[in-house]
């Protein structure tokens, strides 16, 4: 990717070079001046996250950090939520809080802000307390706290199986994922209303989210539109961002298709997930039925290296992608037949998968309505999450009577390399995130 950064959009370097990156390096807790986590945002990582549009970050998000009425408080939140197997377990999100300059305590939003998918735990938005010298490892951490600079409370849930927590992941599993972001946000609520809190509530709730962050910001804000929080929360604004929000249709038909594919490790994450969420039900997506055995027993290899310890890179060169030459491999060469049989409806596998529609009501087919204003941005050619993910929920919620969803089609060029392992997912999320938040911002008080 090419990274011409201009003087102007990389801030003075005098302040680059003087500024204090953190306070508190590695605790729980750290005192960010905005202008200087820059600093070190130029520095080369080994990881996927190359992928990411840097030029746009800076461009569109880094003249926030030169914002000087606000430092930012960040720390790690513990709390208890319900996991996909229906305990009770002890998770971690990042909470960043605005602290005026001049004294006093602002009034501000609360925005949960969701990321992508993750395998690697170290890359959880808490863990960026301990790994504050790499800030391109955290760029939806680098996002929120540009966000909170100008003054917003935001909060990062890490989900299940990551951060502190090292239970197995329930990638797109919708209500569960719902649920542990609205307990983060009950956990941030209430120690933004502690007297040594550097803020107060002004009583707005955005969302915000891109990839599986999209997908579980729709799911999020469909749950809050239960009559059960109805006394406890009210969402001002929802943005949902290129989310794989029809599972059982479009991302089915990604699957189906057999096509060479540019991270093909979001199958065997499914599946393990939904094994681990739906295990005691079916025996579907247990990884000796689904997960080939010969002539490589992907079925032993592949689901250890969803522990948490492994990075996306690793799974999906397990599965027989080369990054180097570089070449690609379909997602579906990893299943057996008879697992491939179940993605035909109707079947217990498409069952399950139209249940984590992100637009569906949960064990219905009918679509939910949002009755909040709420912006679908995506990239009409997104290459790993398509664009029809949100046509179609977009459509299924204009039939069902919304009237406050609105669909925008992103076709912007992205600066992107033309190497396979690019991706316009990727490319695209800097400036989709930036239009959602601009559009979430009109509604701030």
């Amino acid at each position: 990717m090419n990274r011409v950064f201009k003087t102007a959009r990389t801030l003075s370097a005098t302040i680059l070079a003087v500024a204090i990156l953190l306070a508190g390096c590695g605790s729980k807790s750290s005192t960010v001046n905005p202008s200087a986590l820059l600093v070190s945002i130029e520095q080369k990582t080994d990881t996927a996250l190359t992928d990411w549009d840097w030029s746009s970050f800076i461009s569109n998000f880094g003249t926030l950090l030169t914002n000087v009425r606000y430092t930012l408080d960040m720390q790690k939140v513990t709390y208890t939520s319900t996991g996909a197997d229906g305990n009770s377990h002890d998770m971690t999100g990042l909470l960043i809080l605005p602290r005026a300059i001049l004294g006093g305590k602002p009034s501000v939003p609360i925005l949960m802000f969701q990321h992508g998918t993750e395998v690697y735990r170290p890359f959880s938005p808490s863990q960026y307390l301990i790994h504050q010298d790499r800030p391109r490892d955290y760029p939806e951490v680098m996002v929120a706290a540009a966000i909170a600079s100008t003054g917003y409370a935001v909060a990062l849930v890490d989900y299940e199986g990551m951060g502190d927590n090292t239970d197995t992941q329930p990638h797109v599993v919708g209500a569960t994922l719902a649920l542990q972001v609205i307990d983060l946000l009950r956990a941030s609520r209430d120690i933004i209303g502690n007297s040594n809190s550097p803020c107060t509530w002004n009583s707005q709730l955005f969302l915000m989210g891109y990839s599986e962050g999209g997908y579980v910001t729709m799911t999020a804000t469909r749950e809050l539109q239960l009559p059960k929080y109805a006394g406890e929360f009210a969402v001002t604004a929802s943005a949902p961002l290129s989310g794989p929000h029809d599972l059982s249709g479009t991302m089915r038909g990604v699957i189906l298709s057999g096509l060479p594919f540019k991270a093909p490790y979001f199958v065997p994450m499914i599946i393990t997930s939904y094994n681990y969420a739906y295990g005691a039900l079916t025996i579907d997506f247990s990884p000796d039925f689904a997960m080939q055995k010969l002539p490589v027993a992907y079925n032993t290899i592949l689901p250890p290296l969803f522990d948490g310890n492994s990075q996306s890179v690793t799974i999906s060169e397990a599965m027989g992608m080369n990054f180097t030459t570089p070449t690609l491999i379909a997602p579906n060469s990893i299943l057996t037949p008879e697992f491939i049989a179940q993605l035909t409806p109707p079947s217990v596998v498409v069952g399950f998968l139209q249940d984590n529609d992100s637009y569906r009501l949960p064990g219905q087919v009918n679509s939910w309505v949002p009755t909040v204003p709420m912006r679908m941005i995506h990239n009409v050619n997104d290459d790993l999450v398509p664009y029809a993910n949100s046509k179609v929920a977009f459509d299924a919620f204009k039939a069902a009577g919304a009237t406050s969803v609105e669909l925008v089609a992103n076709t912007l060029v992205i600066n992107i390399s033309s190497a396979p392992v690019k991706t316009i997912h990727f490319g695209a999320a800097f400036p989709e995130l930036i239009d959602g938040w601009r559009w979430l911002n009109s509604f701030k008080q």
